[in-house]
């Protein structure tokens, strides 16, 4: 059986920043999970792209090239490590703006996503309990992601167009300026008050139920010409766009 690249990293704290250094030519992936059944599941769908290691094949005192990790998994499998986890997330994202981070839950408890998409995450998902709608669950979350299903599409403010090489999109002036406004976004996550006050800064009141209807039709027609989903919810919060998605 061919190696693998993922890192299996059940401390958090100081092994995020110990010990694994990627090969130029290398994908990586890390995973830190901490029950077995999940990090088999992962471990099932990126096979074929990970090298793995067991925390006791870290080297403490070396640091990582964050740049070069391609995809991060955390498990939260309770409460209480959330704050350590965010802060390993925003200490990821200083380094590295193009991989792929997923934050699966398993606890039962209440789960806000709102602070992990802030901080950088780019999905989060409560996994269900039934082993097999885990596990579909998991794999389209995968495959569906920037890391698996990468698309590079441009936006041209100049024309109003959202284009990729084969095929080209146009869109009013107000939808260029969401998607504009997402781009530069940190972490391409935006409230929808801060939304509304792009589109108007001199706006005191606005219907967030018309700013829903027109993102909602903006995300109608990109899926319609592409097939594609790249404006998210985020729920009670605004909205974050597919990262690596848009240039320009």
């Amino acid at each position: 059986m061919a190696k693998s690249n993922c890192l299996y990293a059940f401390g958090l704290g100081d092994m995020l920043f110990a010990g694994y250094k990627t090969g130029a030519n290398s994908p990586s992936v890390f995973n830190f999970a901490f029950s077995k059944v999940l990090i088999d599941d992962i471990n099932n769908l990126i096979s074929s792209d990970a090298l793995h290691l067991t925390a006791s094949d870290l080297e403490i005192n070396q640091d990582y090239n964050l740049t070069e990790v391609e995809a991060f998994f955390f498990e939260i499998h309770t409460p209480d490590i959330i704050s350590e986890n965010l802060e390993l997330i925003r200490n990821i994202r200083k380094k590295n703006q193009t991989a792929c981070i997923f934050i699966f839950v398993t606890h039962t408890k209440p789960y806000a996503s709102i602070n992990h998409y802030i901080a950088g995450a780019d999905y989060c998902i409560k996994l269900p309990s039934d082993p097999s709608e885990k596990k579909n669950l998991l794999s389209r979350t995968l495959y569906d992601s920037h890391w698996k299903s990468p698309v590079q599409l441009y936006l041209d403010r100049t024309r109003l167009l959202l284009c990729c090489p084969a095929r080209k999109l146009e869109i009013s002036f107000t939808e260029m300026t969401i998607i504009d406004a997402l781009i530069n976004a940190p972490e391409h996550v935006l409230s929808q008050d801060s939304i509304a006050k792009t589109l108007d800064p001199n706006i005191i009141f606005y219907d967030p139920r018309a700013l829903e209807k027109t993102i909602s039709r903006l995300r109608t027609k990109i899926k319609k010409t592409y097939n594609l989903e790249i404006i998210f919810s985020v729920r009670s919060y605004g909205y974050r766009l597919r990262r690596g998605t848009i240039a320009g």
